[in-house]
């Protein structure tokens, strides 16, 4: 039995943060939420765009839908850095490595208690240096492998243009997982420089991880 039919339509992002200023107004239900902005990493371009927060969490908005159309939007070619912009392009999912959050955090209230691990991950022409957060006394690995998109904190994506290698850091951002490559253990400090002479979390990495974990 086929599940099309139950699947959601595509999520929309706006050019602009106020959707209603831009053509197709986005459903009333989602006018008093809050707006994010998501810097979208294909396989050959990067897309921006922004979206009502209509779910308690982007990654929850991610996790639900399997197209994004993005509206009035500037896209950016990895290959020679051109610009683009397009009335309408709809992007798959299965398409997109990585998603980078700005804007205010999700609902308070879907937050728990978490351990965060540093980890670095390859994606497609993407590598990403940053925390994964588990619950405390459970695997990461499964935890990792529970989602389809998982986010990251405290994150950076770096990959290779013609002009040399670009680096973009990010509070927040969620990857896909059916894409990762390889995840392993970070092998430098994710955290911010004014954070790097705490000490480390307890248990260290060790009995979190093998040396290469393949996530596939």
């Amino acid at each position: 039995m086929s599940i099309r039919p139950t699947l959601r339509g595509p999520l929309r992002l706006f050019a602009r943060p106020s959707p209603e200023a831009a053509p197709g107004a986005a459903p009333p239900d989602s006018a008093a939420a809050p707006v994010v902005g998501l810097t979208v990493y294909t396989g050959d371009s990067l897309a921006f765009g922004y979206v009502p927060l209509s779910a308690g969490r982007v990654t929850d908005l991610l996790n639900e839908h399997e197209e994004f159309e993005f509206v009035d939007t500037h896209l950016e070619s990895l290959e020679d850095g051109h610009g683009l912009t397009l009335r309408t392009v709809v992007i798959a999912r299965e398409e997109i490595f990585v998603v980078a959050v700005a804007g205010p955090r999700g609902d308070p209230k879907r937050r728990t208690r978490t351990r965060p691990i540093p980890v670095e991950l390859r994606l497609g022409p993407y590598d990403v240096l940053g925390n994964i957060h588990v619950v405390p006394g459970t695997d990461p690995m499964s935890s990792f492998r529970r989602r389809t998109m998982v986010p990251i904190t405290e994150a950076t994506v770096e990959w290779d243009t013609p002009e040399g290698r670009k680096v973009a850091q990010w509070d927040t951002v969620v990857v896909n997982r059916p894409l990762t490559d390889w995840i392993a253990p970070a092998r430098r400090d994710v955290r911010p420089p004014e954070r790097q002479l705490l000490p480390e979390t307890e248990g260290g990495l060790a009995r979190d991880f093998a040396p290469r974990v393949l996530a596939r």
